[in-house]
């Protein structure tokens, strides 16, 4: 087309964006953009979303939002694809600043722009916003007109742990779709609701003509791993093959975490073998599945195996490595896989990677360590990092530096009854009974819930189990 400089129209030119975007070719892209530019097509308004779309998908943010600057006569469709772009790479308050432009420009919302708006929300847990966004869909009477805008909905308020709101309104739907039964399975199942997922994926099968996909199944399988329901889980696996399903790597690697967490190593493996195409996410997951039954030096050998084939890790491949020392105690190795992530692959190190090593010094009784090594980090340390050491000082009864890391908990989360439960356990432990009693009193003053209610508390990676 360009050699004959023939034909050279706003379709045509719509038509070759849409391609970059689904070849995710940028540059090309780039080329076509130059090439609008020449025949005077920039500015159209078919070519200028279009080429807006084209570097919001494919990762040029700056570029996108100079397409949409330039441009004066945006639509609600327009808007929308800006939007897009920022949710597609989590720039959720770039999304808001938008919102508040729209509005003081008196901009008319429709379903599309609010949708965006709604997904922003549950990223980053704004259920007040979200709500506020709810009700604006019901005054504009959106839900009924739109079953993506109502998935969307049930989705935020799932993510915002609002279990009631997200279920009423998937109730109330009347329509649903797969993609509306998968947000509402994953949901439930991300909420540590594995029963309550499991039961739904089973009424999902009895619906006509609904079929789960792949975000379905690794749903349900999170759940069956919540659970420790290995025959669950089994029958799933069993499913997949009577229907026929092909496996992608989301599925596979589902798989491996759900029988590695349901206790069955050896059918983890077998999965893994499995595989047609390893990338980084299943070897991690892998290696994850043994640290998790204390195999380290089998996790150590799958890193191994992973670099010789030239598989490069990431960050989450690297808390998998540093958790498998942790449960096996192994201190030099936790410290070098470290020292490797930042020298040898330039990862900068995140807060559950700066926990790991804290769980793995505490767990060695290194608690003099692990707190020089908190005060080291380049950030402020986060509940996962204080949480790990409080749980190693109640390992190695470390009553004073507990009630330090308990008061840095605290001014972290102000109500968090699971630090004033796991310092009670650590004041009992070490037979300080009327510390107990103080702690008790002050769970009953702030209507915290009771310590029977919290048989296990979570600090990012570490589990800890608290006795009463």
């Amino acid at each position: 087309m360009r050699r004959e400089i023939v034909g050279v129209d706003s379709f045509n030119l719509v038509f070759a964006i849409k391609a970059c975007i689904g070849l995710s070719f940028l540059k090309d892209g780039e080329l076509i953009h130059c090439l609008a530019v020449k025949f005077g097509l920039a500015g159209d308004p078919y070519v200028a979303p279009a080429l807006c779309k084209m570097y919001g998908q494919l990762g040029s943010l700056r570029d996108a939002r100079k397409v949409f600057e330039g441009f004066p006569g945006r639509n609600s469709v327009f808007w929308g694809t800006m939007m897009e772009g920022y949710l597609k790479f989590s720039e959720e308050l770039e999304v808001f600043e938008l919102f508040r432009r729209m509005k003081r420009s008196d901009f008319e919302f429709d379903t599309f722009t609010v949708e965006g708006l709604v997904r922003a929300c549950g990223n980053v847990l704004a259920d007040k916003e979200g709500k506020m966004f709810h009700g604006l869909c019901i005054k504009r009477n959106f839900i009924g007109s739109s079953l993506f805008l109502q998935t969307s909905l049930i989705d935020m308020y799932l993510k915002c742990g609002l279990l009631d709101l997200g279920l009423k309104l998937f109730e109330e739907a009347n329509e649903r779709d797969v993609v509306s039964w998968s947000a509402m399975i994953s949901g439930l199942a991300k909420n540590g609701k594995g029963s309550e997922a499991i039961a739904l994926f089973r009424q999902m099968l009895q619906q006509p003509l609904l079929t789960p996909n792949s975000a379905t199944l690794a749903s349900i399988l999170l759940a069956c791993s919540l659970g420790g329901s290995l025959k669950q889980g089994k029958s799933v696996h069993g499913y997949m093959i009577r229907k026929g399903v092909d496996l992608d790597d989301l599925n596979y690697t589902a798989f491996i975490d759900m029988y590695a967490k349901c206790g069955s190593i050896a059918m983890a493996q077998e999965v893994f073998v499995q595989m047609p195409v390893k990338n980084v996410v299943s070897w991690s997951a892998m290696i994850n599945a043994f640290g998790i039954h204390g195999l380290c030096s089998e996790a150590l050998a799958c890193f191994d195996q992973m670099r010789s084939e030239n598989q490069v890790p990431n960050s989450i491949t690297f808390v998998s490595i540093l958790s498998a020392c942790s449960h096996s105690g192994k201190v030099a190795e936790g410290w070098k896989y470290f020292k490797a992530m930042t020298q040898d692959y330039g990862i900068v190190p995140t807060q559950e990677h700066y926990a790991c090593m804290v769980d793995l010094l505490g767990r060695a009784g290194k608690i003099d360590e692990a707190l020089s090594f908190i005060h080291s980090m380049p950030m402020g340390a986060g509940a996962s990092v204080w949480g790990a050491l409080l749980d190693a000082c109640r390992l190695h009864r470390r009553v004073e530096v507990a009630e330090n890391v308990s008061k840095k908990l605290l001014r972290l989360d102000a109500n968090k009854a699971s630090v004033y439960v796991l310092l009670s356990n650590i004041y009992a432990d070490a037979g300080r009974w009327e510390s107990v009693k103080k702690i008790r009193n002050k769970l009953a003053i702030r209507d915290c819930v009771s310590v029977s209610d919290l048989p296990q508390l979570n600090w990012g990676r570490s589990c800890l189990y608290v006795s009463a």
